[in-house]
Parts: C-alpha cells; structure tokens; sequence
C-alpha cells in the first residue's frame, strides 16, 4: 500500500496531533506499506494534491485535520479510484461523525488498517463540494466568524458564544427557491443543505440524512423566539428536532436558490463568498471512504 496523508500546518505543529498522525504512519510501515505526508500550505493545494495523487499510484490519500481539510481533500477525490480515509483532528469532525468514524488514536488506527469502504453522495453549490452540510443565513454567518478566529485557540463553546451573538443580532431574508418543478418562497434566518444528518459537534440538524440515499435535505430555519428557541437547541443536540415542527426539510436532487444580496455560503465549515444565485444538487455514489 501507498498512501499519501494531506494535512494542514496546524497538525504538524501541535504535538498531539502530530503524534496520531505518526502512529497511523507508523502502522502502515509495520504493514510493509509506504506514506508520504503533504502539508496544504494555503487553500486549494490539498485538492490539487489528492487530485494529483491517482495518477501517481497512491492506493488511498488519507486527510489528517477537521471538516475543512476533510472537504479539501475530498473535493480532488470525487469520482476517482483511491479511497479517502479521514483523520479526525479537527474541533466538530462533523463528517467523521456521521460516518462512525472514530476520534481516538488507536481506534483511528485499527479503522484504517482494515480498509472498509463505504461509497457516499457528495454535494455542490455553485461547484464548491461538501461532505455534510451546506448552508447560507445563520450557520454561514456563524461559520465566518469562527473562521476568522481560527489563529487562536477555538472551541465548541467559542462556536456557541459566536452562534449566540448572531441570534440576537442578524436578521432573516426572503429566498426564491426553486425544487422538483415548483417555486416557493420562505422567509428563513437559515438555509442547510444536509448530506449526512449533522453540522459537527454533535449539532444534529438533519436526522434523516443519509450520505448514500441519493438525495440531499434541505433545512429551512426560521428564527424562533427564546422561548422556543433554548428547546429547539437541545432537540439539535439530542437528535430529536425533526420531530418538530420548528424547521422545515425538503429532499432533493437540485435545487436553485434566489436570495435578495449575495452573502457568505459555508461548506463543511469554510465559507467563501457567493452571489444572490444559488445551484445545488447532489452528486451520488460519488466517493469512496473508508469507515469502520
């Protein structure tokens, strides 16, 4: 076995993390396999990477970090060969979680070892992929901020603090939207567009997603009054929020979305800034990962 491990900075720095890197490490060489260990020095360069690394004869690219480095690694694997094995390193390692995979050392380890593939949906908007979860309005908002406090040290708690302050402040907008031969508009303060059931952190937003359905969810979020909304929250953590009727979940294939001004879009955690038109769709049996 060859493989390629992509990683970001952060990873070869901490000495924690770097030590699960070296421990998968370690157990591919006892096995009489080889690795090579690439850094993504600055974004894109870990799709091109793993992009590159099949015509290279790497017989799977493992990505060591959290959702963002999963989703650039993953972006350069979609319909090709070599399976991606995912390295949870991250702060929600949403995707991990909704695949079972594990977040201990020696559990990552054994997992890989034994090279079970599981071929999955991803998903696009506006040609950017995503693993988990898509979305525009709250989490988006959220996700920026978080992103640009990503030199110190974040948390979870950080995310709800940050999630708190956008609550109170940031208002809804109208969408456009435009699924299965119909139009309809809402007035949402969030829009997700769910392949697998969680945003990370154990933050379950789509219960009944499942990332080889063929299909994508999407979640319309309308902001709740506090007395509504402290609730909601712990349905959100407990698994249970579909059982309400406080958000609104639309399955679909494609679907296009008009909002009044262009604004941040999040994938997998990272954002990048997008017009008032909006393309999803999903992408079935497209990537091939390990699970456990």
């Amino acid at each position: 076995m060859r493989i390629l491990i992509i990683t970001n900075p952060v990873v070869g720095i901490r000495k924690e993390k770097r030590a699960v890197v070296d421990r998968v490490r370690a157990r591919i060489e006892r096995e009489g396999g080889s690795v090579d260990v690439a850094f993504m020095y600055e974004r894109g360069v870990g799709r091109a990477y793993a992009s590159r690394a099949a015509l290279e004869g790497y017989d799977a690219v493992y990505a060591a970090g959290g959702d963002g480095t999963v989703n650039e690694v993953a972006s350069g694997m979609v319909n090709r060969t070599p399976p991606l094995g995912i390295i949870p390193l991250g702060t929600g390692n949403g995707m991990a979680r909704s695949l079972g995979i594990p977040t201990e050392p020696d559990a990552i380890v054994e997992m890989l070892s034994k090279r079970n593939i599981r071929t999955i949906d991803t998903g696009t908007i506006n040609g950017q992929t995503f693993l988990a979860t898509a979305g525009i309005g709250f989490d988006a908002a959220i996700a920026a901020e978080f992103n640009r406090r990503r030199e110190s040290h974040t948390s979870i708690s950080q995310y709800i603090a940050i999630g708190m302050k956008f609550y109170l402040f940031k208002a809804s907008e109208r969408l456009t939207i435009q699924v299965d031969g119909r139009t309809i508009t809402r007035k949402v303060f969030g829009l997700t567009f769910s392949n697998t059931p969680q945003y990370g952190g154990g933050a379950i937003i789509a219960p009944q997603a499942r990332p080889d359905s063929g299909t994508l969810i999407a979640v319309l979020i309308p902001k709740l009054d506090p007395f509504r909304a402290l609730p909601a929250v712990k349905r959100l953590f407990d698994g249970t929020i579909d059982r309400t009727n406080l958000v609104e979940y639309i399955p679909f294939t494609r679907m296009k979305v008009t909002r009044s001004k262009p604004g941040p879009v999040q994938t997998d955690g990272e954002t990048f800034d997008s017009g008032t038109t909006l393309n999803v769709k999903v992408n079935p049996a497209s990537l091939r990962v390990y699970v456990p």
